[in-house]
């Protein structure tokens, strides 16, 4: 499955703050790969799909209409 995808300035930001730039977007690739169907169909049909690093970042992805994955990103502070 092949789409393009585009990083908001958050994930940007918290991918290059944190160092799992490259992290954020190949668990998005995986996480879409392994939705049922066709993955990008399925995207579509629940209007996003979110999952969480080990680090607590939590990633929105959501299909743009040109077909494109944006992908959000936004720190979750860890329970102390």
């Amino acid at each position: 499955m092949s789409f393009d995808v585009i990083l908001t300035k958050s994930a940007q930001d918290i991918g290059e703050s944190r160092g799992v730039l490259p992290e954020i977007e190949e668990r998005a690739r995986d996480a879409i790969a392994d939705l049922p169907g066709e993955g990008l169909e399925e995207l579509e049909r629940r209007l996003f799909h979110a999952f969480a690093l080990e680090d607590g970042t939590e990633v929105i992805c959501s299909l743009t209409a040109d077909g494109a994955v944006r992908i959000d990103a936004c720190e979750a502070d860890r329970a102390a």
